[in-house]
């Protein structure tokens, strides 16, 4: 398949169009690197103070473990002050890594951001505790500004259309089609259909069933109208001639993209970009590849996807400006990964740029009944009757932490 332009961009065109970020990005070529603005009340922002709270949410998650949360807050000699609330994962695992940011950050200019992520990257900082650090910054900034983080990029859409996923395993064909059925009645505006998939003990591998899948594939699409947009998306365990048998199908069924069908390593690549070649459905991926932005260019400069995958999570909303710059000179899509509690940065991505590059935002349940956090004051975002998922537009990422209930749920 030929979605993409002509035009492949290898690391060094990548990093001539994306300048070296933040602060310096107005130095780039195209699109949303070029479009970044210079924030001068940062200039006279210093970071004096790097704080991490690992807390207690009091929900449980599906084994019936206790759910964690990481609040990290930033204060600059002004007294200002961003933040960011994530997976407990997030936090430093040792000292060591708290001392390395505190290190980098304390008494640098909030002006200086891209630096700062810039060393963090180089130095090896895990990206999950560099997402965190990125977001408070890119927080601050907003809050510094008086300004949601889209409007520091500059803003284009105020909505999103929103799509939902079925979950693996859930039931005969007949379950695919009635939450085909459902999405479409709730104003969702597309369905991500996740069909069958079990583990093997002794294997020490996922094993999948294309034929299965085929039947879910087929049963959600004849549910819902032919122009209603249906997504296939899978863990990369089928082989190559299996994952073109499927993807013929999900051509005939007019599937919007195909997501992540076979292994995602490095020698999986070609092959990747031999399936997109010959299916009239978009690729999408990759999923499993934990690297940040920089890994996925080379998926990108050998059209191994049509739709490339990122989550804020892998290197902060700086990686994911990063990609977005990338696909944009490509002339492909992106999808954004980990949506649920970390929808506000993506939301702020989103809204920086077309519809045409992120065309979907990812949504976790078909209510549309605003829910608190623990730990947070602001409800989650959610969509209107029309499926669209509203861009927020108060200053900085959008969210406001309980930091009483913070404080009394600390754990470290």
């Amino acid at each position: 398949m030929n979605h993409r332009s002509n035009r492949r961009m290898g690391r060094r065109t990548f990093i001539q169009a994306a300048g070296s970020m933040a602060g310096t990005w107005l130095a780039g070529h195209c699109g949303l690197a070029a479009r970044l603005l210079i924030v001068d009340a940062a200039d006279t922002e210093h970071i004096s103070r790097v704080e991490w709270t690992v807390y207690d949410t009091g929900l449980r998650g599906a084994e019936g473990e206790s759910e964690r949360r990481c609040a990290v807050r930033i204060t600059t000699t002004h007294g200002a002050q961003g933040w960011a609330d994530s997976s407990a994962y997030t936090a430093p695992a040792d000292d060591a890594t708290i001392h390395s940011v505190s290190d980098v950050l304390l008494g640098r200019p909030l002006s200086d951001h891209g630096g700062i992520w810039r060393q963090l990257y180089e130095l090896g900082v895990p990206l999950a505790t560099l997402a965190a650090v990125d977001t408070a910054l890119w927080d601050l900034r907003g809050r510094v500004e008086g300004q949601p983080v889209h409007a520091l990029l500059g803003t284009i859409r105020p909505v999103v259309k929103t799509y939902l996923s079925t979950g693996f395993n859930l039931g005969e064909p007949a379950a695919y089609a009635q939450y085909a059925l459902m999405c479409r009645e709730q104003g969702i505006r597309a369905i991500c259909v996740q069909p069958y998939l079990t583990w093997d003990d002794a294997a020490e591998r996922a094993i999948a069933f294309p034929e299965k899948d085929m039947a879910a594939y087929r049963a959600a699409r004849e549910a819902v109208d032919t122009d209603y947009p249906c997504v296939a998306d899978h863990e990369g365990v089928y082989t190559y001639d299996q994952a073109l048998r499927v993807g013929r199908l999900l051509d005939d069924l007019n599937y919007v993209w195909y997501g992540s069908p076979m292994p995602e390593s490095n020698e999986w690549i070609d092959r990747y970009a031999a399936l997109a070649s010959e299916l009239r459905t978009p690729i999408c991926a990759p999923r499993g590849e934990e690297g940040s932005y920089e890994s996925r260019l080379s998926w990108i400069d050998k059209g191994a996807c049509d739709i490339c995958r990122i989550g804020v999570h892998l290197g902060g909303l700086t990686a994911c400006i990063q990609l977005a710059t990338a696909c944009e000179e490509a002339g492909i899509a992106m999808d954004l990964l980990g949506a649920g509690p970390d929808a506000y940065p993506h939301l702020q991505l989103i809204g920086a740029t077309e519809e045409s590059l992120i065309p979907y935002f990812h949504v976790t349940s078909p209510v549309r009944e605003s829910l608190v956090m623990p730990g947070r004051l602001t409800p989650e975002p959610r969509f209107d009757a029309d499926g669209y998922m509203p861009v927020p537009q108060t200053p900085g990422m959008g969210v406001e932490l309980d930091w009483t209930y913070i404080a009394t749920h600390r754990l470290a």
